[in-house]
Protein backbone atom coordinates (compact mmCIF):
# COMPACT_ATOMS: atom_id res chain seq x y z
CA UNK A 1 0.00 0.00 0.00
CA UNK A 2 1.41 3.37 -0.76
CA UNK A 3 1.92 5.96 1.84
CA UNK A 4 2.36 9.91 1.80
CA UNK A 5 3.92 11.59 4.89
CA UNK A 6 2.72 15.38 5.11
CA UNK A 7 5.46 18.38 5.50
CA UNK A 8 4.64 20.51 8.84
CA UNK A 9 3.63 23.32 6.19
CA UNK A 10 0.96 20.69 4.45
CA UNK A 11 -0.49 20.30 7.51
CA UNK A 12 -1.01 23.52 9.10
CA UNK A 13 -2.54 24.24 5.76
CA UNK A 14 -4.72 21.52 6.04
CA UNK A 15 -6.09 22.28 9.36
CA UNK A 16 -6.30 26.24 9.38
CA UNK A 17 -9.58 27.29 6.81
CA UNK A 18 -7.84 31.03 6.42
CA UNK A 19 -4.52 29.66 5.17
CA UNK A 20 -4.03 30.32 1.41
CA UNK A 21 -3.02 26.66 0.61
CA UNK A 22 -6.16 25.47 2.89
CA UNK A 23 -7.78 24.47 -0.13
CA UNK A 24 -5.16 22.23 -1.98
CA UNK A 25 -4.04 21.11 1.22
CA UNK A 26 -6.85 19.86 2.61
CA UNK A 27 -8.39 18.01 -1.44
CA UNK A 28 -4.87 16.27 -1.77
CA UNK A 29 -4.92 14.60 2.03
CA UNK A 30 -8.66 13.76 1.76
CA UNK A 31 -7.78 12.62 -2.30
CA UNK A 32 -4.82 10.13 -0.65
CA UNK A 33 -6.75 8.80 2.11
CA UNK A 34 -9.94 8.18 -0.18
CA UNK A 35 -7.97 6.10 -2.28
CA UNK A 36 -6.75 4.20 0.37
CA UNK A 37 -2.74 5.57 0.89
CA UNK A 38 -1.58 5.50 4.04
CA UNK A 39 -0.62 8.72 6.33
CA UNK A 40 2.34 8.58 8.05
CA UNK A 41 3.36 11.64 10.19
CA UNK A 42 6.63 12.29 11.26
CA UNK A 43 6.53 13.17 14.88
CA UNK A 44 9.07 16.04 14.34
CA UNK A 45 6.09 17.92 12.59
CA UNK A 46 3.98 16.85 15.05
CA UNK A 47 5.90 19.45 17.42
CA UNK A 48 6.69 21.69 14.71
CA UNK A 49 2.89 22.36 13.98
CA UNK A 50 2.27 22.78 17.54
CA UNK A 51 4.39 25.20 18.14
CA UNK A 52 3.05 27.14 14.63
CA UNK A 53 -0.67 27.24 15.63
CA UNK A 54 0.08 28.61 19.07
CA UNK A 55 2.66 31.18 17.84
CA UNK A 56 0.51 32.63 15.03
CA UNK A 57 -0.16 36.49 15.16
CA UNK A 58 -3.35 37.25 15.94
CA UNK A 59 -6.19 36.37 15.45
CA UNK A 60 -5.02 33.14 13.87
CA UNK A 61 -3.51 32.24 17.07
CA UNK A 62 -4.08 28.98 18.93
CA UNK A 63 -4.44 28.17 22.31
CA UNK A 64 -2.22 25.33 23.42
CA UNK A 65 -5.52 23.08 24.17
CA UNK A 66 -7.15 24.00 20.90
CA UNK A 67 -3.86 23.02 19.16
CA UNK A 68 -3.19 19.99 20.81
CA UNK A 69 -7.10 19.02 19.98
CA UNK A 70 -6.51 20.08 16.41
CA UNK A 71 -3.36 18.34 15.80
CA UNK A 72 -5.22 14.97 17.47
CA UNK A 73 -8.29 14.93 15.70
CA UNK A 74 -7.03 15.86 12.09
CA UNK A 75 -4.10 13.75 12.15
CA UNK A 76 -3.09 11.23 15.17
CA UNK A 77 -6.75 9.26 14.13
CA UNK A 78 -5.65 7.84 11.19
CA UNK A 79 -1.66 8.31 10.89
CA UNK A 80 1.13 5.81 11.59
CA UNK A 81 3.75 8.08 13.41
CA UNK A 82 7.02 7.74 12.28
CA UNK A 83 10.12 9.03 14.33
CA UNK A 84 14.08 8.36 14.58
CA UNK A 85 16.02 6.73 18.08
CA UNK A 86 18.93 7.99 19.79
CA UNK A 87 21.38 6.17 16.92
CA UNK A 88 19.87 7.91 14.26
CA UNK A 89 20.83 10.91 15.35
CA UNK A 90 24.57 11.10 14.51
CA UNK A 91 24.71 9.56 11.01
CA UNK A 92 22.01 12.25 10.91
CA UNK A 93 23.94 14.88 11.65
CA UNK A 94 26.98 13.64 9.60
CA UNK A 95 25.29 13.43 6.69
CA UNK A 96 23.81 16.95 7.27
CA UNK A 97 27.45 18.56 7.27
CA UNK A 98 28.48 16.10 4.42
CA UNK A 99 25.87 17.43 2.14
CA UNK A 100 26.47 21.04 3.81
CA UNK A 101 22.90 21.35 4.87
CA UNK A 102 23.15 24.01 7.59
CA UNK A 103 20.26 26.29 9.70
CA UNK A 104 16.49 25.96 9.32
CA UNK A 105 16.78 23.14 6.42
CA UNK A 106 18.53 20.97 9.21
CA UNK A 107 14.65 20.72 10.38
CA UNK A 108 13.46 19.60 6.71
CA UNK A 109 15.88 17.39 6.93
CA UNK A 110 14.72 15.78 9.83
CA UNK A 111 11.78 15.09 8.41
CA UNK A 112 12.82 13.49 4.75
CA UNK A 113 15.07 11.04 6.94
CA UNK A 114 11.73 10.41 8.97
CA UNK A 115 10.17 9.89 5.54
CA UNK A 116 12.76 7.66 4.43
CA UNK A 117 12.85 5.58 7.78
CA UNK A 118 9.39 4.69 7.15
CA UNK A 119 9.57 4.44 3.20
CA UNK A 120 6.74 6.42 2.11
CA UNK A 121 6.03 6.94 -1.48
CA UNK A 122 5.22 10.69 -1.64
CA UNK A 123 6.45 13.49 0.77
CA UNK A 124 3.40 16.50 0.77
CA UNK A 125 5.14 19.91 1.09
CA UNK A 126 5.05 23.74 -0.47
CA UNK A 127 8.85 23.94 0.18
CA UNK A 128 10.05 21.57 -2.68
CA UNK A 129 13.06 23.35 -3.36
CA UNK A 130 14.46 21.86 -0.13
CA UNK A 131 13.11 18.79 -0.22
CA UNK A 132 14.33 18.27 -4.03
CA UNK A 133 17.92 19.21 -2.60
CA UNK A 134 17.94 16.24 -0.66
CA UNK A 135 18.22 13.61 -3.45
CA UNK A 136 15.70 11.18 -1.59
CA UNK A 137 16.32 8.34 -4.10
CA UNK A 138 12.56 6.71 -4.57
CA UNK A 139 10.29 9.14 -2.56
CA UNK A 140 8.37 11.56 -4.62
CA UNK A 141 8.34 15.17 -3.70
CA UNK A 142 5.15 16.54 -4.50
CA UNK A 143 3.00 20.10 -3.81
CA UNK A 144 -0.49 19.60 -3.53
Amino acid sequence: MDSFLPDTNVMVATVCTWHEHHERAIAEMERRLAEQESLVIATPTLVEAYAVLTRLPPPHRLSPQDALTLIETSFLTEATLVGLDKTAFRPLLREAAEHNIAGGKTYDWVIATCARAARVKTLLTFNTRDFLSFHLDGIQIHTP
